[in-house]
């Protein structure tokens, strides 16, 4: 983090009055939105920065006594002053509590390898940091209760440069600085996809062919009638075979099997010739639901190779999702919002029989495609989510540009099936193939 440019988001920030939110939304990024504008304090160790106005998913809901520190004193309360001293942003707030007020900062110190978010009261005292420092690991501890210290002053030594808009600034350097990491991010997932593809695909493969499965059910059967009709040919039980003529005049051989009994080779042979045939049945609807399986994850691997943000990736990512019960639903992360995506009819008509009133449908228009359903839990849910759960309605439904509808599912009426009719709802336009600035 460039000393002149911390100044100059210090001087951006200073021009706001009031923190509308406080929390962090990622494992050392924190998110201040103020007034209508948010800041990004990545707090990583030794690549740490500020970005204004970006796209940045929420990873995971935070409970650490730092985050719920950070929500407590922060959100919803009035910016009084910032300061930007070397690397350090100091912000002053004044929150009310319990009827009174109270007077906290918060300072980023963009100090290498000890670079630290901590909170303070107004005595400069340590509440909570998002890195707990002892006086073992350095001089300058940072530990809750105790008076922090201040850095000592060192001269910084950097070329500055003219930047015109710091806002603009901020973005190309996230973008510039987090475009390798997505596409590695990308490549990871998509390597996990492809290995999860080619043990699908080699199951497929081991499959028996339903057609040779039925023509061995009529061969067995053959061989039950002509061994029904010709029982008497068997002179010695152990005889391999059973030499007769068939049908139509040809001579065919037999395999007589191990029976204590060889009177039931025509009842071994008609269980055969149906074992076969019910074989047949379930390898359909095996491999049915193989190929469902597989044309699933092609269209994932697809969404994630069309995502071109971090918080797009992050949606697909979804490391530590919760798992559900249903087999033919897939439960993805938008913000706080769960959202659900049928995989396959089954999984359709299941959310569509599931769902709520209040909870949000979306759907490509006028083509076949996954059903999917935001669980509102009756919050009013951000256009931006409705986006996103729009781009996996597309997704999921084979195409990379169409019309995505949406509407309450209360105003849904469903006809067979999967099959829906609604009057009352809303559009988007989209289209995969066009990159997000």
């Amino acid at each position: 983090m460039k000393a002149f440019i911390l100044k100059k988001i210090a001087n951006h920030i200073s021009q706001k009055k009031f923190i509308k939110r406080a929390i962090r939304v990622d494992e050392n990024v924190i998110l201040l939105e103020i007034d209508k504008t948010k800041y990004f304090f990545d707090m990583s160790k030794g690549n740490s920065d500020i970005y204004i106005d970006i796209d940045y998913e929420i990873a995971k809901k935070f409970n650490a006594p730092f985050d719920i520190t950070l929500t407590k004193k922060f959100t919803k309360s009035k910016l009084l002053e910032v300061k930007a001293h070397e690397r350090i942003l100091t912000i002053k707030v004044e929150t009310n509590l319990s009827f009174k007020k109270e007077i906290n900062y918060i300072q980023f110190e963009f100090t290498g390898r000890y670079t630290n978010a901590i909170i303070l009261n107004e005595d400069f005292i340590v509440i909570e940091a998002l890195h707990h420092i002892s006086p073992n690991v350095s001089s300058r501890s940072v530990e809750i209760g105790e008076k922090l210290e201040d850095i000592p002053p060192r001269e910084i030594k950097e070329k500055e440069f003219e930047v015109d808009d710091i806002v603009k600034y901020t973005q190309n350097l996230f973008y510039e600085k987090f475009e390798k990491r997505l596409n590695q991010i990308k490549q990871t997932q998509i390597n996990n996809i492809d290995k999860k593809l080619k043990k699908l695909q080699k199951i497929l493969n081991s499959l028996d062919s339903e057609e040779e499965l039925l023509k061995k059910s009529e061969i067995y059967k053959k061989y039950a009638d002509l061994a029904m009709i010709n029982l008497y040919k068997i002179k010695n039980k152990y005889d391999k075979f059973l030499e007769v003529e068939d049908f139509d005049g040809k001579n065919i051989k037999i395999p007589i099997p191990r029976l204590r009994n060889i009177n039931e080779i025509g009842n071994y042979y008609y269980n055969q010739a149906k074992k076969m045939k019910n074989k047949s049945k379930n390898i359909k609807i095996e491999k049915d639901n193989l190929l469902q399986k597989i044309k699933y994850l092609e269209n994932y691997k697809e969404g994630i190779k069309k995502a071109t943000t971090i918080s797009e990736l992050n949606i697909y990512k979804s490391p530590k999702k919760a798992k559900l019960k249903e087999d033919n639903i897939e439960q993805f992360f938008i913000d706080d919002f769960i959202v659900l995506v049928g995989k396959n009819e089954k999984g359709n008509i299941k959310l569509l029989k599931d769902s709520k009133a209040n909870d949000v449908w979306l759907h490509i228009k006028d083509k076949k495609g996954a059903h999917v359903i935001i669980k509102t839990n009756k919050k009013k849910v951000p256009e931006d989510v409705i986006f996103k759960a729009a781009k996996l309605a597309l997704t999921f439904s084979e195409e990379v540009e169409g019309i995505v509808d949406y509407t309450q599912r209360r105003h849904l009426y469903i006809k067979e099936g999967a099959f829906v009719n609604y009057v009352t709802y809303k559009s988007i336009a989209l289209n995969l193939t066009k990159k997000e600035v």
